[in-house]
């Protein structure tokens, strides 16, 4: 785990395991985290999220492969039962989850699904 100055490889697989965060995150850490605290580190393409205000957010990265022909960006990404149920809940719009599985970003995106609402008469 290190600082970097190249914000395009935050967040990203770009290195051979290398964690890399903002130089002031890096300090934020070394002032609140305990040496011996438990880290998990999460592999898996898809994440989701429900804040406590009820939004709804999903990174998508590239999948990994263990061949190096494979096209990460054209892998499929498989929902298990819990990320499947995600998409499927009413709060979530399904249509703009299917983009940003499309897209892989790496960055988290509301998908919370918006009600319309009527314009305002006055």
């Amino acid at each position: 785990m290190h600082g970097t100055n190249a914000d395009f490889g935050i967040g990203m697989r770009v290195s051979s395991g290398c964690i890399r965060l903002r130089d002031g995150d890096i300090e934020t850490l070394f002032r609140v985290i305990q040496p011996g605290t438990k880290v998990n580190i999460i592999n898996t393409p898809i994440k989701t999220s429900v804040e406590p205000g009820g939004m709804r957010l999903v990174e998508v990265h590239q999948p990994l492969s263990k061949h190096i022909d494979d096209d990460p960006q054209t892998l499929p990404i498989v929902l298990n039962a819990a990320m499947q149920t995600f998409k499927d809940a009413p709060q979530t719009d399904a249509e703009i989850m299917t983009q940003v599985m499309e897209v892989r970003s790496g960055m988290p995106v509301d998908v919370s699904r918006h009600t319309d609402t009527a314009p305002q008469t006055l």
